[in-house]
């Protein structure tokens, strides 16, 4: 046999190996088990740590029931008239929308009518008693009277639930986009009355992923085949004074959602139409607490024309998620969170086609170190795949 044959032979055979490792990484890449992800994830949770988003003030603020709210003014939860008084006074300083990170499935147990059923009354006290204003009538009035967004709860099961309350028309660019959207069952609308009354109805479900965190927010899913908006985005809807969300669809069929339009914003997302999100650090002023509202401790001026969100960051109350720069923090602030970054411009942004770039990259980064493996000496090996890896990163 020629040395030129045998030498072919034996460089051919040292490149087996190397290409076989390159195409197993990159099937396993495009298999994407939960392990691949739970290290893809703690990588990008990583790089939110060393570089968080700088806070920048924007037209959105938080209005806490915090503990000391509720050691000041009562337990939770509030009787619809609190309720009322603190929208009331939101109200009067004329805020671009105000959205209730609450729940209000339920009525108030509190209501005249409801002590009826649990108090022993003289019929002549019974009589004053079913008089007396409805503690759910009155805070549906108040509700009416300005741009105000109440949340929804939304389930998985086995049968199907509730159909949802939806204030908003959607409008979608291309293929029907139910199919890539977080899908539920059902949903927890809030007391007829006040979804009634309220100017939007968005829903207060997040999507962590499988260790819990809450890196990325659905700006619309689907419950059966209805399309249904986030919080977030129904805050901004109804700040906008628009009656629609346009979906658009990536041109290329069978991918998914490329970005939301809402009023004159247009916010990418990822294919299930959510927002990843960029933490910043707590800030307090990006928080107010319920009390100062209602004890008048608050300029009126800090809140007009501006997105005002009630929620609740008390320990009890166990609306606290985890995040991905090592912390908890209330639901309502994530949804804050995602607020200001679509207000000053810092959504991330990973396109449709990442991923087949990402693959693509590494499958040829994968053979070239191959190569240089099986024909240089392997300090050259090793620098080069420093190098590679460096420019990866960085």
């Amino acid at each position: 046999m020629m040395p030129g044959w045998t030498s072919l032979r034996q460089r051919s055979a040292r490149m087996l190996l190397p290409l076989l490792v390159t195409v197993l990484s990159t099937l396993v890449a495009i298999w994407n088990p939960l392990p691949l992800q739970v290290l893809r994830l703690g990588m990008f949770d990583q790089f939110q740590r060393w570089q968080p988003r700088s806070y920048q003030n924007a037209p959105v603020r938080i209005i806490d029931l915090d503990d000391e709210s509720l050691k000041r003014l009562g337990q939770w939860p509030w009787p619809r008239t609190r309720m009322a008084e603190l929208l009331t006074k939101l109200q009067a300083a004329q805020p671009a929308s105000i959205a209730l990170d609450v729940l209000f499935a339920e009525p108030d147990r509190t209501s005249p009518k409801a002590m009826l059923a649990l108090w022993p009354l003289t019929p002549q006290t019974r009589e004053q008693l079913a008089a007396l204003p409805d503690h759910d009538a009155m805070f549906a009035q108040t509700i009416g009277q300005s741009r105000v967004v109440l949340g929804c709860a939304v389930e998985r099961a086995e049968q199907p639930g509730a159909q949802p309350l939806v204030k908003a028309r959607f409008v979608v660019l291309g293929e029907p986009a139910q199919t890539y959207l977080n899908a539920f069952s059902g949903a927890i609308n809030p007391l007829a009355a006040l979804g009634a009354a309220a100017s939007g109805i968005g829903t207060i479900a997040f999507t962590p992923d499988a260790d819990g965190i809450v890196r990325k927010v659905p700006m619309v899913v689907r419950v059966g085949n209805v399309l249904v908006p986030s919080l977030s985005a129904e805050a901004l809807r109804v700040a906008a004074g628009s009656s629609n969300f346009i979906l658009h669809m990536v041109d290329a069929p069978g991918v998914g959602l490329a970005s939301i339009g809402i009023g004159p914003l247009q916010i990418a997302t990822n294919p299930q139409g959510e927002v990843w999100l960029h933490y910043a650090p707590p800030v307090a002023s990006r928080t107010i607490q319920a009390w100062k509202i209602l004890a008048d401790e608050v300029d009126a001026k800090e809140l007009a024309g501006i997105i005002l969100l009630v929620g609740s960051s008390a320990q009890g109350l166990m609306d606290l998620r985890f995040s991905p720069l090592g912390s908890t923090v209330p639901g309502v602030e994530i949804h804050a969170q995602l607020l200001e970054q679509v207000l000053t411009g810092g959504v991330l942004q990973s396109p449709s086609w990442a991923t087949a770039i990402q693959i693509l990259a590494a499958l040829a980064g994968g053979l070239l170190i191959g190569l240089i493996t099986v024909s240089r000496a392997a300090l050259v090996a090793i620098s080069a795949l420093a190098l590679l890896l460096g420019t990866v990163w960085a």
